[in-house]
């Protein structure tokens, strides 16, 4: 009884040490029933898990720079659909179109699709979101 008790006791404390994984919905940070367009440069790209980040530098209405950051899927999930470091780089000019964060006065949002305005590639739209 006594070793079963340890047993227990050091079970317990194995399993409160182990992380947790925890993940949100993009509906919980940002608002997925409005859509905002974002024209700017990719300045940053981080593909990642759980989740993948563009950075991008918009020239504010005032002539000041604004730094995006544009929240998408995993790099797993996008490299999937052809979204790969070499499918977008650092120095494209894009347009975005995101769902807003919920943060007033944020310059965050999620990716819905990004389109490269000097030859037309893009990714998202839904439906397989690959890479055209």
């Amino acid at each position: 009884m006594r070793n079963s008790r340890f047993a227990l006791v050091v079970a317990a404390a194995m399993l409160s040490s182990v992380p947790l994984a925890a993940h949100h919905s993009f509906g919980g940070t940002y608002r997925v029933d409005q859509q905002i367009t974002i024209k700017g440069t990719i300045v940053q790209l981080t593909l990642r898990s759980p989740h993948s980040f563009v950075y991008v530098e918009v020239q504010a209405a005032d002539g000041s720079t604004e730094r995006w950051t544009i929240e998408g899927a995993s790099a797993t999930q996008f490299a999937q659909q052809g979204f790969d470091k070499n499918a977008f780089q650092v120095g494209d000019p894009v347009e975005i179109l995101g769902n807003p964060s919920r943060s007033p006065n944020s310059t965050r949002a999620r990716l819905i699709k990004i389109t490269r305005t000097t030859d037309g590639k893009s990714w998202g739209g839904r439906t397989g979101e690959v890479v055209n």
